[in-house]
């Protein structure tokens, strides 16, 4: 009976890959999987202020697993997810709950290898804490997490059908700002010494009659348009994702918005101390709510987000050939922060960080991350386990030769924010409690950057190579730490 079952299956993939012709080179599939909390005593949001401040009480909006499964015509499969948490861990010391957990369990029910799913936090600010500095959640709700991002994978794959994959980039100056911005005329920041991603970037899924399967963007700024709350909520990804998906509450079923029957996938990029100024392009009021509903400030954000999406693939490129491919490597971060190393050991007083930090995944003060690549034709995808900073994404833009690279910060991992050397120097002036506070160590993003360069480079892409471990122009600009702090700290030296 069994190989009967096994030469089925055989069978059906044989033939799902002959599908994808020609003419659309691909298999694609999507799903999500809805994951809110089904009780509440215990969880607590997560990323404003530090400890259980933030107990939740109700639910703003629903939050989701979405994936998007991709096969070529060789059989090979690519997986990438997003899940509506501020982030969650590689792996857990309570138990089997972490994206590694997740991974091994997908190659055993799908054979997809570890190394080519790709599982991302969208970093909303008003999400579960399964993280533990903030209160954190209870195990069960971190079993379900992990259940309900299996299922929208295993669905994904169950929808493939063929496609073709397109690609194009938006312009997003103004959308988003960085140091300084409360004071900055353009709410933009300082942008000398800071620079933004403000490149938008969009993969979609179309099948052979122009029907939109799936969408996937990739944008760099923190989803945090609400401020603190105290009901769970996706944020501007959440918002993005709803409109795409023709899915937003409060409009008319008539109205004409978003890829009615698709699924939107939204990851968030280099979201290091990026965070949204407003919508530059404007509102559309046959489809945006009032600034006073419920769910104004992050739909409007979020639909101006995703009408900047659409536009990206009115006049798209396609994805040539039929090539998937994925590959990781292990990144060994020395932890520099003695808060942080006292939260990981439960040393310090009402605060646990939960993320494993023995073998395999930590030694003493060295914890043990994962950093991924994928493949999908001409294009590469990166992932970083922590808060990119958007250094690292022009790092990569530049040094990687494909005609569009993709980065999801808080994949693999969460482990705060990684920086360039000369990233943490001036930050450090001008936040300086959060950016000392989160961050585990000043080389982490030149440890990623080398690792990143690694993989493009097994996936055959071209590469060049830089020393980033330099500390940069010194000093930076003291715009933001006179504008944010009134003083200026002294120049702080790496060795």
């Amino acid at each position: 009976m069994a190989r009967t079952i096994g030469a089925t299956l055989v069978a059906l993939c044989a033939l799902m890959v002959s599908n994808a012709d020609a003419r659309t080179g691909y298999l694609v599939g999507a799903a999500k999987a809805d994951s809110p909390p089904q009780t509440l005593p215990g969880v607590y949001l997560v990323g404003y202020g530090i400890g259980p401040v933030h107990p939740a009480k109700g639910g703003l909006r629903p939050i989701y697993a979405r994936a998007i499964a991709i096969r070529d015509r060789a059989g090979r499969q690519v997986v990438i997810e997003a899940l509506d948490l501020q982030g969650h861990f590689l792996a857990y010391q309570q138990g089997p709950y972490g994206f590694a957990d997740i991974q091994a369990d997908i190659a055993r029910r799908l054979g997809i290898p570890p190394a080519r799913v790709l599982i991302q936090s969208t970093h909303t600010h008003n999400g579960p804490d399964g993280l533990g500095a903030w209160g954190g959640v209870p195990d069960s709700y971190l079993a379900y997490v992990k259940a309900q991002a299996e299922a929208a994978t295993v669905a994904a794959v169950r929808s493939e059908r063929p496609a073709r994959l397109r690609f194009g980039t938006a312009n997003m100056t103004g959308f988003s700002g960085t140091f300084g911005s409360n004071s900055d005329a353009t709410r933009t920041g300082d942008q000398a010494d800071y620079p933004l991603d403000n490149q938008l970037r969009v993969l979609q899924a179309v099948g052979p009659r122009g029907h939109v399967i799936a969408t996937l963007v990739n944008y760099s700024s923190h989803p945090t348009v609400y401020g603190p709350l105290d009901k769970v909520s996706p944020d501007w990804p959440g918002a993005t994702a709803t409109f795409l998906e023709h899915d937003e509450r409060g409009i008319a079923p008539r109205a004409r918005y978003g890829y009615p029957g698709s699924v939107a996938i939204v990851t968030t990029g280099a979201v290091g101390h990026a965070w949204p100024a407003g919508a530059p392009r404007g509102t559309d009021a046959r489809v945006d709510p009032s600034p006073k509903s419920d769910n104004g400030p992050a739909d409007i954000y979020g639909n101006a987000v995703a009408r900047m999406a659409i536009g990206a693939v009115k006049h798209p490129r396609y994805v040539t050939g039929s090539r998937v491919a994925g590959v990781s490597s292990d990144v060994d971060v020395a932890n520099a922060n003695p808060v942080l190393l006292a939260m990981l050991s439960g040393a310090a007083p009402g605060y646990h960080i939960m993320r494993s930090f023995t073998p395999p995944w930590g030694y003493g003060d060295v914890l043990v991350t994962r950093t991924l690549a994928l493949r999908i034709g001409q294009l590469v995808y990166f992932s970083a386990p922590g808060e990119a900073y958007p250094s690292i994404e022009a790092a990569l833009r530049r040094d990687v030769h494909a005609p569009l690279a993709f980065i999801s910060s808080l994949a693999d991992d969460q482990l705060g924010y990684i920086e360039k050397p000369s990233d943490y120097n001036g930050a450090a002036q001008c936040s300086t409690t959060d950016e000392w506070f989160f961050t585990i160590s000043p080389t982490f993003g030149a440890d990623l950057l080398s690792a990143a360069r690694h993989n493009a480079s097994a996936l055959g892409f071209r590469v060049a190579s830089e020393n980033d471990y330099g500390t940069g122009p010194l000093p930076p600009s003291t715009n933001c730490t006179q504008q944010q702090a009134g003083l200026q700290l002294p120049q702080i030296k790496l060795p």
